[in-house]
């Protein structure tokens, strides 16, 4: 009942500031019972969990993802199946080691948390169902608190998809060859090849992405070089980078050639 009387506070008071004439949705006492304190399946009463909440040490959003686990075990007399694991939220995975946990036998919840994009506190719920009723048979959660990650905005101002650049322009002297470097960073979960798309490319302009594969977190750079041996007139040019998983518009180097 504690839990109900302060969404029925907060009822209240947005009541009191909600404007007049507007039309307000009254949210029946039983939803927001279901939504604070689900309803449990039989189930419930046979899985015993050594442990319902956890508070996770603070991280930061930079962290790499980190594992939790609710161990339990079946005191009925029955077997139980797992059948769905849900969380609220996409930053959290979960899946139990045993699909089907005979009397007296011992699994366990397993939750991955990633806070990549997701800097706050918060608490996260896992709702673990079986193969009795359409309601959960545990509630688990998961409470977290995460720093926000280092800002790139200063030195690496650009986004382009699944990297961070210094810049998207540079410019060259006509008829002078040159050599230009665009430093980057790959801020996404996973490697990367970048390269560019040499169809519209002139004969002028070359294209190297160093070091070819970029992991996770790494740095590299884009080594753009300009050879007026091959030049046809050109001014401006566009080179549109592939391999970051956005759309050549989206992904585009503005080269001028003056």
């Amino acid at each position: 009942m504690g839990s109900f009387r302060v969404y029925a506070v907060l009822l209240l008071t947005a009541v009191m500031c909600f404007p007049a004439g507007a039309q307000l949705k009254i949210v029946p006492r039983e939803r927001l019972e279901s939504v604070v304190s689900p309803r449990l399946s039989r189930d419930s009463s046979s899985l015993l969990f050594d442990v319902r909440r956890i508070a996770a040490a603070p991280m930061n959003e930079d962290d790499p993802p980190s594992v939790y686990s609710y161990p339990f075990r079946n005191v009925g007399k029955d077997p139980v199946r797992i059948r769905l694991i849900r969380t609220t939220c996409s930053c959290l995975a979960a899946f139990c080691d045993v699909s089907v946990i005979q009397p007296g036998e011992r699994a366990s919840v397993t939750v991955r948390y990633d806070p990549e994009g997701h800097p706050g506190r918060f608490e996260r719920k896992i709702f673990v169902y079986t193969q009795e009723g359409n309601e959960p048979c545990a509630v688990l959660s998961l409470n977290v608190t995460v720093a926000s990650g280092a800002d790139l905005s200063d030195e690496y101002p650009v986004q382009m998809g699944g990297i961070r650049l210094r810049r998207n322009s540079l410019s060259f002297r006509k008829g002078v060859k040159a050599v230009e470097k665009i430093r980057f960073i790959n801020t996404g979960d996973s490697s990367l090849v970048i390269d560019c798309e040499e169809f519209f490319l002139p004969a002028c302009i070359g294209f190297e992405s160093r070091p070819a594969r970029v992991e996770a977190g790494e740095e590299g750079e884009l080594v753009i070089s300009y050879d007026p041996a091959s030049d046809q007139g050109r001014n401006n040019v566009k080179l549109m980078l592939k391999g970051l998983g956005v759309p050549p518009g989206q992904a585009t180097l503005n080269i001028r050639i003056e």
